[in-house]
């Protein structure tokens, strides 16, 4: 079997898992008022939360698939171990997503306690030794970092993009549509360098986004929660260790860095800040004085260029940003 099979095979599987699952959840947690406000309209409407349980879902089927066709039909699995591997890392991420959800907004858990519960879930990766010690970053060039890297480069990657994809959210089909970009570009230098275990944990969270983002695109029919963004950010730091892509991480996450910087910049000057809008008709000003999220500057950008930032053509700029390093990532790196 070719490596376009399996990916095709995930892909699809991890699709149609991820869209009917999420139609079933949005039912199930309407029956048990599992929703919140969505506060970037003008009007009053509560979608259900906690969605990603279907990405999760479609993600961990599709890897499934795979590691069945793998397993049995080609009996040439050595790269199995790091699906499996991926799995169980993704798996414990979205159930620490999945508790901060079920306890609410506000009520969850603490950012101390977010960080400190994501740690163990770099030990399946640690354990089989994922990835090489040869790092090539951006800027910097290659190094070799021996036994540092299993021990401290893997977990420091794998909790900081598992917290930090958290960051940039809060807007129909923002969190989805980043996790399909990110991840798309990701699988296709997994492909062009011949490295399926990465192609297959890539292509299945691909699939998996794609069909969650049907029903969180705007209007948003299901929010994503904690369970989506956590298990996104360990996919997306599980597919650049097992796939020897850091340095193109790196620059997706580009974004990532400036919204920890605004993010600094604001609790520097007091202030808890939000990523979402205050809506004002159809128009979303910055509800500060000052911009404090990626959000915020692209509200500004629209509203400069436009004199209106609606949610959808915020959400389309900052994709389109991520597409435009997308874009230098697959110029550099294939």
């Amino acid at each position: 079997m070719t490596p376009t099979l399996f990916a095709g095979t995930s892909f699809l599987v991890a699709l149609i898992t991820s869209y009917f699952v999420t139609l079933k959840w949005i039912d199930a947690a309407k029956r048990r008022d599992l929703v919140g406000r969505d506060v970037n309209k003008p009007y009053t409407v509560y979608v259900p939360e906690a969605g990603g349980v279907g990405f999760v879902m479609g993600f961990s089927m599709g890897a499934l698939a795979s590691v069945a066709l793998g397993t049995f039909l080609v009996d040439r699995s050595s790269w199995c171990l790091y699906v499996l591997a991926a799995l169980n890392t993704v798996l414990m991420a979205a159930f620490i997503g999945f508790i901060d959800d079920v306890l609410g907004w506000k009520k969850g858990l603490s950012h101390r306690a977010k960080v400190l519960s994501t740690l163990p879930i770099a030990i399946p990766l640690m354990a089989i030794k994922a990835g090489v010690s040869v790092m090539c970053l951006p800027l910097i060039g290659c190094l070799n970092l021996g036994i540092l890297y299993p021990l401290l480069i893997v977990p420091v990657g794998v909790v900081g993009a598992t917290n930090a994809f958290n960051m940039i959210a809060g807007l129909n089909g923002l969190e989805a549509g980043m996790a399909l970009i990110i991840l798309s570009t990701l699988g296709v230098l997994a492909y062009t360098h011949g490295n399926l275990a990465a192609l297959i944990i890539s292509i299945s969270a691909v699939g998996a986004a794609l069909g969650f983002l049907k029903l969180n695109w705007y209007p948003a029919r299901v929010f994503p929660g904690d369970v989506l963004t956590y298990s996104v950010g360990s996919v997306i730091a599980t597919v650049a260790v097992v796939g020897n892509m850091e340095g193109p991480a790196l620059i997706l996450f580009l974004p990532y860095f400036l919204e920890l910087a605004l993010y600094l910049y604001g609790k520097k000057n007091g202030v808890e800040k939000e990523s979402w809008g205050r809506p004002v008709g159809e128009c979303l000003e910055v509800p500060y004085d000052k911009p404090y999220s990626v959000t915020h500057l692209a509200m500004k950008a629209l509203k400069a260029l436009k004199g209106c930032a609606k949610e959808k053509e915020v959400v389309e700029l900052i994709l389109l940003v991520e597409a435009a390093l997308a874009v230098i990532v697959l110029y550099l790196y294939s």
